[in-house]
Formats: C-alpha cells, structure tokens, sequence
C-alpha cells in the first residue's frame, strides 16, 4: 500500500511541475491557447554582439584597361584573371529593432591576386624586332575596412541573429600592386614578388549572402569591386629583360585597376553577451 500511494504522490508531483513550467513558459502558452496573444520572435538581448573570423578563396577579374606610358603612348592591357585568397575579421551589431529589421557591420578584410599581363601584348611586353617576348607578373594584396548592413532571415531561439543573411558594403583600403617584368612562370605563391612595389586607396563596393551551417559557423559568398588608381606601374615593354628577373628594364606606367572579385568561404562566429 505504502508503495502505491508513494507512487500516486510522485506522479501528481511531476504534473504539477510541468503545469508550472508550461505556465511560466509563454511558447507553451501559446501552444494550449493558440488565440493567446504571441510573444515578440527571440532577438538577440540588448547589447549583444557579433564577432566573426572567415576565410575565403575564388577569382579574381580585372577589367581591361588602358596603360598611359610617360612618352604619352597608350596601350590597352589585358590582365589576366587568376586565383585569390583571403579572410576577414569583423563584428555584427544588434540594431535592427531600431533600423527596420536591419543589422550594422564592420570588417577588416584581406586578399591577395595575380592579375600577370601574359605575352605578348605590342608596345607593353614584346620585341617587336624578333616577335619574342616575356610575361609582366603582377602582384595584388589588398587591406581595408568595410561598413556592412544585414537582413536576418529565419529567426528563432537556436538562431536569435537569423539562420541566414543577405548583405551588402562599401569601404576603403589600401591595394598595393607589385610586378615584375622579364616573368615566365608568373606571379603566384611559389614566386611571389617582393621588390618592385607601388601603393594606392582603393575603394570597395560588396554583396553577398550567408547560411548558418551550424549556430556559430557560416558559409558564404559574395562579391567585391574595387578600383584603384597607379602612377608607378611597370612593364618591359620590347621584351629587354632577361627571364627570371635578371638584368631588369622597366618602364613606367599610369593606369586605374578594376577588379572583380568572386568569393566563397566560412565563417566561424562568436556570441558575447554583456
């Protein structure tokens, strides 16, 4: 007898507490009574922030562009599209109660390219005496901060800043472009160039869109132009270099780059709260 009446008072007991629970807890109000009045979607709480760190590789897609020589020849150049790599650090801010839905950003981002000019372009890189000619290897790294804005997109308890994002930007950096004429296997990891270097501001315009695979880990792509505006450039331009760097002629060059950027990537995102 002892035992049933010890069972009969542990299972009003359990009841009773999940009656509790469910009373205190407004989801589940709104499950029994579903003409109850719905609490506001789980944001973040005041204050949150964001951090992320990504990683990211794609292409890169220079425009064709004019070079203007000092003697005042000018000659169109097509530079080549080639590999990138990169990554970001940044921070996302919780305003969007106050801004229409939206979230603020900011990143620092960084990326390297290879937009070589490959032989052999008359009057830029070739010896136009024996038809030969070498390839004028280029460098780009490019440094800059980034003014972001967001829309969360399916908000809930497990992801309180949306399980995924649209995006767009604009910033302003530094880019620096490095070449070196005489080239044959051109610019890359393995060769990189570490002497003839040139720098400039460069501007930035971005979108993309980005997918919570897990609460703190994101993928993504986006896309980025930038433009930027050299004085010093150079090119060899009758192929007098020897390959290899060696025995360098150089002739300078003023040109605007434009590049089109296409990259993807994952992001490893953090969640400090006050």
């Amino acid at each position: 007898m002892k035992t049933r009446i010890s069972a009969i008072i542990c299972l009003l007991c359990v009841f009773g507490y999940s009656d509790l629970t469910r009373a205190e807890d407004p989801y589940s109000q709104r499950v029994a009574d579903p003409y109850a009045i719905s609490p506001d979607p789980p944001t973040m709480s005041s204050g949150t922030i964001e951090p992320y760190l990504s990683f990211m590789a794609g292409v890169a897609m220079p425009f064709d562009q004019d070079a203007t020589f000092r003697n005042g020849d000018v000659i169109n150049v097509d530079y080549a599209m080639k590999q990138s790599i990169g990554g970001n650090a940044g921070i996302w801010f919780p305003t969007r109660n106050k801004l229409a839905g939206f979230d603020l950003g900011f990143e620092i981002a960084a990326f390297v390219w290879y937009p070589d000019v490959n032989c052999c372009i008359p009057n830029f890189n070739i010896d136009p005496s024996t038809g030969e000619g070498t390839t004028t290897e280029m460098q780009g790294i490019y440094i800059g901060g980034n003014w972001l804005i967001r829309k969360p997109m399916g908000i809930s308890e497990a992801y309180p800043n949306g399980r995924w994002h649209p995006y767009v930007g604009v910033g302003v950096g530094a880019q620096q472009m490095s070449y070196r004429p005489g080239g044959f296997r051109g610019a890359g990891f393995e060769n990189a160039i570490t002497d003839q270097r040139t720098t400039s501001v460069a501007f930035q315009a971005l979108g993309g869109f980005k997918v919570h695979l897990f609460k703190y880990l994101g993928a993504f792509a986006e896309a980025k132009y930038t433009q930027a505006h050299y004085n010093d450039l150079g090119t060899d331009r009758f192929g007098l270099s020897t390959p290899g760097g060696q025995d360098l002629t150089i002739d300078n060059y003023s040109s605007t780059i434009r590049t089109i950027f296409v990259h993807a990537g994952l992001s490893l995102h953090f969640d400090i709260k006050p």
